[in-house]
C-alpha cells in the first residue's frame, strides 16, 4: 500500500496503488486515481496524487 492510503472499504485490501496518466485532451496534463488491486475498486481521476489519496480516504 502507498504511503498514506487507506485499506479498502470494500474488500479490507491493502495493495492499493496511485495510478496517473496523461491527459489525452491537450497531453500537457497527469490525471491521477487509486485503485484496489484486490477488488478494483477506484477514485474519480484526480488533478494530483495528493488529491487522489484524499479522494480514496474519504471513502466509506
Amino acid at each position: 500500500m502507498e504511503k498514506g492510503l487507506l485499506k479498502c472499504p470494500f474488500c479490507g485490501g491493502e495493495d492499493i496503488k496511485i495510478i496517473d496518466r496523461i491527459d489525452v485532451s491537450d497531453g500537457m496534463h497527469t490525471l491521477y486515481h487509486a485503485k484496489c488491486s484486490g477488488c478494483g475498486a477506484s477514485t474519480d481521476e484526480q488533478k494530483s496524487q495528493f488529491d487522489a489519496i484524499m479522494a480514496w480516504n474519504r471513502r466509506v
